[in-house]
């Protein structure tokens, strides 16, 4: 992905907006492929306040830079002789957090949106499970604040020259919530449950042929392919191998634990529906000693009890803040935060996009198994006037990828056919198709504002257009048992997550995640993006499967946004990387 102009004045539009760390603006350049010496001249920008600064075209697309995102070379490959930018004052301006000033003690209230659907990280997607499991359960890897993967319950991953041999060492003394040791049989066993039911395991199943503990803390895994994205399938992402103690795995039934046990810094207490989930420190956690970063390292365990609390109002959310009830929002509407940056009780920020905003369609059931329907609905939408109903100025950003800018996976392959917002060539598509005005039954949720705002203008746009449209309300937990119905929907509202390897989307991993893309070339595509190790040639399949999504048309993608974190004011060091998931680790409370 070579350097250009239009990258130039991406980065330059980020720093224009808002403060940009010298760091991340590097990081940032270098990712899309923009010469060291002209990142200099950006670095330069971000240390000036000119009012003579041409003004940034809000109708091109814009990427915001992330400090946490994939730093990668100019050929998109990790170059272990380059300088290590952390190691570099000249690049790193943040300040180092003070542990002096820490406090133990104190109970967390979290508000979260609604009660989650369940909090197995194994198989439950979404940010709900994906925050209250990342508390509880650990991987074998996880990533730093480069997004790169690092050991977590492994002490050591080795894989062999030909990729057929991984070789786990664990690390000694580990403990299970429940007073076990992790060893080697729950490595396992939580690999084994973990293949048979997350939509994120993919290929893995198909390219092993025997796991096997060499010892109490070794295990040998023995393929019978390579396997291109190993390292990011041990590490953390909603859908992943959380390990559990093999004794847990089998008092279990197939999808439903028998008890919340994992190797996490807060265990599991209670859960009161539409009350609370509540956990508490593990008094017997072992860490890592490593300096935090990121996901990875130390955790240290300052707050007694974390209470997440279904709120779903968003007025509620807000007040609760306000009035000190709550110290965290998992979400609220980007429209809060002049309001919320005002309040001296509360600190509103704004990350870099962490929320791919798509559309899934009904590719098996119902109306939408039409090819050339679905590409008359795509044809219909005009992505920008969508984007600016569900986010504020600032929050949203035009984009044809459902993988963020900030990664090397970033391609614009598709773009013609990106927010055409052609309501006469979807009348036309739609005639081709025989579209004779049946209802296309269009999920969203109450609960999740800025995806239910969007879902109104996006109505209002189909309807515009000549098709008639079922728009169906409902909670998020709800929306989420029904869309693996086939035959209760044809399209629902969503938005994907930070993905640093796009095999990792759940509709392109496999066939079998809710919307069915599941054609003979998506699928061939799909087998040979799990199996081969080489970048170059991954991301040219990447391409592909990108360019065939805008022809067959899975999904809608209208862009990237944003979301709004918002905190009370006496929560201390707070989590900075919230593309995987706000952490409360290392946070402490000053009240």
């Amino acid at each position: 992905m070579p350097a250009n102009d239009e990258n130039y004045h991406r980065i330059l539009g980020s720093v224009l907006q808002r403060d940009v760390s010298r760091r991340s603006l590097l990081k940032r350049g270098l990712a899309l492929g923009v010469s060291v010496p002209v990142v200099a001249s950006l670095l330069a920008a971000c240390e000036t306040d000119d009012d003579d600064d041409e003004p940034v075209d809000d109708d091109a697309p814009a990427v915001e830079p992330d400090d946490d995102d994939d730093a990668v070379e100019e050929d998109d490959e990790v170059d272990d002789e380059e300088p290590d930018v952390e190691d570099d004052d000249e690049v790193d301006d943040e300040e180092p957090v003070d542990d002096e000033a820490a406090r133990y003690g104190g109970t967390m209230n979290v508000a979260l949106t609604g009660d989650p659907p369940g909090i197995d990280i194994q198989w439950i997607l979404g940010g709900h499970s994906t925050l209250l499991g990342m508390h509880m359960w650990e991987t074998l890897l996880t990533w730093n604040e480069d997004f790169e993967t690092v050991p977590e319950l492994a002490e050591t991953l080795e894989v062999s020259d030909d990729g057929l041999t991984i070789d786990i060492t664990l690390r000694e003394g580990v403990l299970f919530h429940n007073g076990e040791e992790m060893t080697a049989e729950d490595v396992i066993a939580s690999l084994d449950r973990w293949n048979n039911l997350s939509p994120r395991s993919g290929g893995f199943g198909d390219t092993y042929d025997e796991m096997e503990a060499l010892d109490d803390y070794s295990v040998q895994i023995r393929m019978n392919d390579s396997l291109g994205p190993l390292m990011t399938l041990m590490s953390r992402y909603p859908g992943c191998c959380g390990i559990y103690p093999a004794s847990v795995i089998e008092a279990s039934d197939e999808n439903d634990l028998a008890e919340m046990v994992g190797t996490g810094p807060y265990e599991f207490v209670e859960w009161a529906p539409d009350q609370h989930i509540h956990m508490r420190r593990f008094e017997d956690y072992v860490g890592r000693d490593e300096e935090t970063s990121g996901y990875a390292g130390r955790k240290h365990q300052y707050l007694d009890e974390i209470f997440f609390i279904p709120v779903p109002n968003e007025a509620a959310r807000v007040a609760g803040l306000q009035a000190g009830d709550y110290h965290w929002l998992q979400e609220v509407g980007t429209d809060q935060y002049e309001v919320l940056d005002d309040d001296e009780r509360t600190v509103a920020t704004i990350p870099a996009p962490t929320q791919p905003i798509v559309w899934i369609l009904n590719m098996q059931e119902g109306i939408c198994t039409n090819q050339t329907l679905r590409q008359a609905l795509l044809a219909a939408v005009d992505c920008q006037q969508v984007l600016r109903t569900g986010f504020a100025e600032g929050f949203w950003f035009l984009d044809p990828s459902p993988v963020l800018a900030d990664t090397a996976w970033h391609s614009n392959v598709g773009e013609e056919f990106y927010n055409q917002a052609d309501p006469d060539r979807a009348r036309e598509l739609a005639e081709e198709a025989g579209y004779d005005g049946e209802p296309i039954r269009f999920m969203t949720s109450s609960e999740r504002q800025a995806l239910h705002d969007m879902a109104l203008i996006t109505t209002q746009q189909w309807e515009d257009a000549g098709f008639n449209i079922d728009l169906q309300i409902m909670d998020w937990a709800t929306l989420q048992e029904r869309r693996d119905i086939p035959e209760e929907w044809d399209v629902f509202t969503t938005n994907f997550g930070f993905f640093p390897d796009p095999i990792m989307i759940p509709n392109v991993a496999g066939s079998t995640w809710t919307g069915w893309w599941d054609t003979e070339e998506k699928n061939e595509l799909t087998r040979r993006f799990w199996t081969e190790s080489d970048f170059d040639t991954r991301f040219e399949i990447w391409e592909e499967i990108q360019r065939l999504s805008y022809e067959e048309v899975p999904q809608i993608v209208f862009g990237h946004a944003s979301v709004l974190t918002a905190h009370a004011a006496s929560l201390q060091n707070p989590p900075e990387y919230v593309q995987l998931g706000a952490s409360f680790w290392n946070a402490w409370l000053d009240e």
